[in-house]
């Protein structure tokens, strides 16, 4: 995960997403956006937990670069819902072997946004991801 600066003015003109968080629609298999990774989403105790199930040879071997031996099975990311609507938690990036803070935003169905941020929410990405069957 490359992470962009973001201006502080960007943070505050981000709006609540008009789609409340269903957390049984958040559950599920997900791919990233160059569809090189797939993981599924499911309840880990009070939370949500993202498991890397499925990852080309190019997404494992940018994870080994990183220190992430065995990237499928590797847990992405853990959040809960928030009252906003959204869920919010920890990201793993496993090229940079960083945790960084992460919110999830579902968009439309079937459709999410995951943000991850680092250096207190100064630099941040953001990608969507897509529901797959």
């Amino acid at each position: 995960m490359r992470i962009y600066p973001i201006t502080v003015a960007m943070i505050f003109a981000a709006v609540a997403s008009p789609i409340a968080a269903r957390p049984n629609a958040f559950e599920g298999h997900w791919a990233n956006p160059k569809h090189s990774m797939i993981v599924n989403v499911s309840r880990c105790g009070a939370d949500y937990c993202a498991v890397v199930i499925k990852a080309s040879e190019k997404a494992q071997a940018n994870a080994r670069k990183g220190g992430t031996e065995h990237f499928i099975g590797t847990q992405i990311l853990r959040v809960a819902p928030t009252r906003d609507g959204q869920f919010s938690g920890k990201a793993f990036d496993p090229e940079s072997n960083m945790h960084v803070s992460a919110t999830v935003r579902m968009v439309a169905p079937g459709v999410m946004n995951l943000k991850g941020c680092a250096l207190f929410g100064l630099v941040c990405e953001e990608q969507r991801w897509t529901k797959v069957d």
